[in-house]
């Protein structure tokens, strides 16, 4: 009978490796990609060393500055975005453009000649592999609360192209479903966009026309800690 009990035990624990062994193990967690926490010199990079700056078609204007701000009960640095978006005028009457951009690919540069390769070709565009991700995360507020845009998600092929795929406006992704003049933080998830997140190339905030009245609209949103996670 003990012989029988020790049998036992032995098939249970072997039975049980067994089937530890045979189950998947989970992959590691990726963390957080800070894209830009605005905490740096300043200037036209980001976090990631890419470019940042803003897009402009007149008649409609926008500019960018850090600022020093208070999140979450920490000071801290934010991005001040002041936009004024004009609805007639520009190119066909639409008001021009409004928006701020920060690059995810390391852009490509000139290759310096030498000697044995007096013509070199130019570095290509260094896409970021984003597919470990699930989601755009950024703590956003308005000055008034009165503020709205929308965010663009661009991989290789809108970037060739110019352009991006669109988000809905930012209050779906706030826990108020608006802008207001506190702290939020926005989660959008990747499935939102419809694009190669194995390639991607950059996040713009965009001030589109139809977020606002026949007037256009105007005003100011700081944002900050933009990531991936």
């Amino acid at each position: 009978m003990k012989m029988n009990r020790i049998a036992l035990g032995v098939l249970v624990v072997g039975g049980f490796l067994a089937f530890a062994l045979l189950r998947p193990i989970p992959s590691a967690a990726v963390s957080l990609l800070m894209v830009d926490n605005f905490e740096g010199p300043g200037g036209l990079k980001n976090a990631l060393d890419n470019r940042a700056s803003v897009f402009i078609k007149a008649p409609s204007k926008v500019m960018t500055s850090v600022r020093n701000d208070t999140v979450a009960g920490k000071k801290t640095q934010v991005l001040m975005v002041r936009y004024d978006k004009k609805q007639t005028g520009g190119p066909f009457d639409g008001g021009g453009w409004a928006g701020y951009y920060t690059l995810l690919k390391s852009a490509g540069a000139v290759v310096a000649a030498t000697q044995e390769n007096p013509n070199p070709k130019p570095a290509q565009d260094q896409y970021l592999d984003a597919s470990g991700y699930k989601a755009l995360t950024f703590q956003v507020r308005g000055e008034t609360g009165d503020e709205n845009f929308i965010i663009g998600l661009s991989d290789q092929h809108w970037d060739k192209v110019g352009d991006s795929v669109k988000s809905e406006a930012i209050g779906k992704y706030l826990p108020a479903g608006k802008l207001t003049k506190e702290w939020q933080k926005a989660t959008i998830s990747f499935d939102e966009f419809f694009i190669d997140y194995t390639r991607l190339s950059g996040i713009s905030v965009v001030f589109e026309g139809d977020l606002f009245p026949a007037a256009g609209g105007a005003g100011k949103i700081y944002l900050d800690d933009i990531a991936l996670e």
